[in-house]
């Protein structure tokens, strides 16, 4: 009985000091954001199902879903029962953020990049009597398109690409041949494979579409500035006009604007010249960034795999300091990792 008596002593204390340890030392937590097979993709932005240890859970966003865009960072907060460290979690189909532990809780936040498959054109047509010129309808976050030239019994003569909402195939066309063409969005490059999912192609129709890019019109000065007279004679006003590549933005009055432009919900940077800007653009002392379609970045953007920049409200880059109370933003406005 007192051999017996010290091997309860010392199991009495190994199951006090069990009822010590923390949730760590009971295992790991796997957290899995999944956004399905690019296959599945469609138009509408992918939401993720997230689970942690295969139980689903819904994280609070930092931005509400409806808001959300292809490649722009959104950040998941999850409250977890136990204590847990970072080497205890593992994230799937997004990165560990941060991991904070207090009173028997643990917040994890993590990471997770939108995606979504581009869109189809709602119209793809002719610019011109001849059919020769191709015109086709943006497609949102599209920045480049590819176009498939056909014969009119369905041989294939040319396959080209383009960052524009036009293109000439005229030089591809053989001899007095009828031609169609199919156009779809896709990839700008590899840095867009995380996020996006080409489009599917349009078959071109028979009709005629405005064209949007004017090149036989003529700049005229005047003592406000400067207007656009286009080859029929009349005035570009109040509108958009794209002109011998280039994007111009013409008040009521005529003239071309420059310098900040509001319109339609976004703002654009336009130059001296009034042509629109696109990348990366140092103004007032300030970094921003102007998408593919001119307008202002704001809030996460990718710019190459793993390289991740902040901007403001105002569109100015963050540098040198901490956003969200969180992510550590270096002097050349990288997020930290």
């Amino acid at each position: 009985m007192k051999g017996k008596g010290k091997w309860l002593i010392l199991f009495c204390a190994v199951m006090t000091l069990g009822t010590g340890l923390t949730a760590s030392a009971l295992g790991s937590v796997k957290i899995r954001l999944d956004q399905g097979s690019k296959s599945s993709w469609t138009e509408e932005i992918r939401i993720p199902a997230v689970t942690v240890n295969y139980s689903e859970e819904s994280p609070k966003w930092s931005k509400p879903i409806e808001e959300w865009e292809p490649g722009k960072k959104v950040t998941g907060t999850l409250r977890l029962p136990g204590a847990y460290s970072e080497t205890d979690c593992t994230v799937y189909g997004g990165r560990l953020v941060s991991v904070k532990s207090d009173a028997g809780e643990t917040i994890v936040k993590v990471s997770y990049t939108p995606g979504a498959k581009l869109g189809k054109t709602e119209k793809a047509g002719w610019g011109d009597e001849a059919r020769t010129k191709a015109v086709w309808k943006k497609v949102p976050f599209a920045s480049r398109y590819q176009v498939m030239l056909y014969k009119q019994d369905g041989t294939w003569i040319k396959s080209l690409t383009t960052s524009t909402v036009s293109i000439d195939l005229l030089p591809h066309m053989e001899g007095k041949d009828r031609c169609y063409y199919t156009v779809k969005a896709i990839l700008m490059d590899s840095s867009e494979e995380d996020y996006l999912a080409e489009g599917d192609p349009v078959t071109s129709g028979n009709s005629i579409l405005q064209d949007q890019d004017d090149r036989f019109g003529t700049w005229e000065e005047h003592e406000k500035g400067k207007k656009y007279r286009m080859d029929d004679g009349s005035w570009v006003t109040g509108r958009w006009q794209m002109i011998r590549g280039e994007w111009y933005r013409f008040n009521e009055e005529g003239y071309a604007s420059v310098g900040w432009q509001y319109s339609d919900g976004k703002w654009y940077y336009l130059g001296e010249s009034g042509s629109m800007m696109t990348g990366w653009q140092q103004i007032n002392g300030k970094w921003y960034y102007l998408n593919a379609d001119g307008s202002m970045a704001t809030g996460w953007m990718q710019m190459q795999p793993g390289e991740w920049y902040y901007f403001y409200e105002d569109g100015s880059m963050a540098s040198g300091t901490q956003v969200e109370g969180t992510y550590q933003i270096n002097s050349s406005g990288l997020w930290v990792q």
